[in-house]
This record gives C-alpha cells, structure tokens and sequence, in this order.
C-alpha cells in the first residue's frame, strides 16, 4: 500500500473520532496539507474512501490476531478473549461508539463492516473446539456461542446505546467477553 494512500485512511480514523460522520474531504485535505485532488487521485469517492478504510482497519486487526496466537504467555482461554476482543493498539483510539452512523449514511460501508466481524472464525473456532476438549469451557455449540458474540458486537455497534453508557467499545467488549467466557468456564 503505498504511503499517501495510508495516511489518508488514517486521517479518516481520526477524523472519524473528532467529527464522527460529520467530517468532509476538506478535513483531511486540511489535516495532511494536501489537495483534495490528491485525496481523488488515490480515492474516487467518499465511499471507495470508506471501504478501503474498513479493510485497512481489519488488516490490522488480523496481524493484531497473530500476535495474539503466537504470544505464549497466555493460556487457551485468555487467547480467545483477546482474540475476540482484538484491536491493534492503533484503533483502540477510535470511537466505535460512532459507527452506528454508518447504517444511515453509508448503509454499504456499514454491511462490510458487520460482514468482517461475522467472518475469519476459523481461528477463534479451533481455540474453542481446543478449550472445549480440553475440559476449560463446557461444550456448547459453536454457532450458539459465535451468534452471541456477533450479536453483542453488531448491538454495539448499530445503536447510539453504547454511547449512553460510560464505557468506551473497548470497555464494553471487555465486559462482553468477559461474560461470555465466565458464563462458559467449567466450575
């Protein structure tokens, strides 16, 4: 990815958090002291700008993930909570709070999203199924338990209820998986 084109996706996300979907082109052609025909050279639109941020922002969640797998020092179970939780130190700045202003505005960029959270379990799975045999978590059905998951994350991010709590997305995935995990712990 060449590097004009990531500093545009970043001054998105950080625009995003000042402005939430209010924040125009001028905006980021201010922040970076470029011209908005550069923003157009590399972005045909607003939308093009937008999914491209989303799969920039699930990129690095997916290398965020690896560490997760490949990080020793934790057991099985604390590896599925971070992995379900998984955000790149990066992103743990963004307001998700704000992404329920997708559904209205950019509906498409907002299915993507929900699209990335209910795909790449493949990880995720394995560690479950492992726990499960393993004797950590009681065996329950995968899809019951991926269902839930989704379902608390979509919530949080589909509605201006997050927003009505103290806790920062972060905070309340926390929460959630912490929840999930101690509801399915063997006692």
């Amino acid at each position: 990815m060449n590097e004009i084109r990531q500093m545009i996706m970043d001054s998105v996300i950080n625009q995003f958090n000042k402005k939430g979907m209010k924040f125009t082109m001028d905006d980021i052609s201010k922040e970076l002291h470029i011209s908005k025909k550069t923003i157009y050279k590399e972005f045909e639109d607003k939308n093009e700008l937008f999914f491209a941020t989303v799969d920039y922002g699930f990129s690095a969640i997916k290398r965020k993930e690896a560490e997760v797998l490949a990080d020793d020092s934790l057991d099985l179970v604390e590896k599925i909570s971070k992995l379900i939780v998984c955000l790149p130190d990066n992103y743990k700045n963004i307001d998700f709070r704000r992404v329920y202003q997708l559904k209205e505005k950019y509906p498409l960029v907002y299915q993507k999203v929900a699209h990335r959270i209910e795909t790449d379990w493949e990880e995720t799975d394995k560690l479950l199924v492992k726990a499960m045999e393993q004797g950590l978590i009681r065996k329950v059905p995968l899809g019951i338990v991926k269902l839930m998951i989704e379902g608390a994350i979509e919530r949080f991010l589909s509605s201006e209820d997050l927003s009505d709590t103290n806790l920062s997305y972060e905070e309340a995935l926390n929460e959630m998986i912490d929840i999930v995990i101690n509801g399915l712990r063997v006692k």
